[in-house]
């Protein structure tokens, strides 16, 4: 079977019209045509029916059934020349979200051997952009945060340590000097949220549901999580923030909460299922999954 003519045939389905799928692959309509029956050769069974008058094109249930099947085919393979393209050039192509970077990036330096921290070609986005962007084939190896553990058809996932939020206020800040705090005692004050790439806003949300309060919320669209600490630190606001990102931070207290906790800040080490791991990368995983970076919380 020729993995083209699943291409055509996908292509077919989706326009119901051979000429544009003819113009899209730069073919002749008749090459098209040929390669619609030779698959219905192949399964021995009527694929496409080009029906006459206002009917136009029906694709049969047999048809239907194939093309959930070369559907995935093309995706997979699509993955696949992208992995390989990218197993040539030899370099590793890891997604590393900013607030996870800042706990990760003394260790994982420490850790790892030099020639391979200089084949790493770092992406530098949210948790959701990376895991998009991993189910896609534009990585191979990331390190995502998340409200629960993972679990994504096509994802391998590790779970590497479960962290808690704080609340960071200026040393400014009246609270600073009670360091605990409950979430509901904060309704009165402003709080500094991050876009939708980080799920600080959801659990934001989640503190904000679990105490039965409403805090004003001011979203700011900075390109990362030190802008955000630097408003705080300057007494603009306060943050619901993963208590790593802003330990030692000069400036910034970190408030426990002692709510019960509607959310944990999840760290996992992710690939995909179907992606075959260098020896490099494989090097990198094991090292990501073994790094000691947490004191006791």
């Amino acid at each position: 079977m020729n993995t083209r003519d699943l291409q055509y045939f996908t292509a077919v389905v989706e326009t119901k019209n051979y000429t544009q799928v003819a113009g899209q692959f730069g073919v002749t309509q008749p090459t098209v045509t040929q390669a619609i029956q030779r698959l219905e050769r192949e399964f021995d069974v009527q694929l496409v029916d080009v029906a006459r008058g206002r009917r136009g094109m029906k694709i049969t249930r047999a048809g239907q059934l194939l093309y959930q099947a070369a559907d995935r085919i093309n995706h997979q393979l699509a993955l696949a020349q992208k992995s390989i393209s990218q197993a040539k050039r030899g370099s590793i192509r890891f997604g590393l979200p900013p607030i996870i970077g800042k706990i990760y990036i003394s260790g994982l330096v420490k850790s790892c051997p030099p020639d391979l921290l200089s084949c790493l070609r770092i992406t530098d986005q949210g948790s959701h952009e990376l895991l998009k962007r991993l189910k896609d084939g534009q990585i191979d190896i990331a390190i995502l945060g998340s409200m629960a553990p993972i679990n994504e058809e096509g994802i391998f996932v590790d779970l590497v340590a479960k962290r808690p939020f704080t609340v960071a206020v200026s040393e400014q800040h009246p609270l600073a000097k009670k360091r605990r705090v409950a979430f509901g005692d904060l309704a009165n004050e402003r709080f500094i949220n991050y876009s939708d790439q980080y799920i600080h806003r959801a659990a934001f949300n989640a503190y904000c549901d679990a105490a039965r309060v409403r805090p004003e919320s001011t979203l700011y669209p900075l390109p990362n999580i030190s802008w955000v600490k630097e408003l705080v630190r300057q007494n603009l606001g306060v943050s619901l923030i993963v208590l790593d990102a802003i330990k030692d931070e000069p400036g910034i207290v970190p408030l426990e909460l002692t709510d019960p906790t509607p959310a944990s800040f999840y760290i996992s080490v992710a690939t995909r299922e179907s992606y075959v791991l260098s020896e490099d990368e494989q090097t990198l995983v094991t090292t990501l999954k073994h790094l000691e970076l947490f004191s006791p919380a």
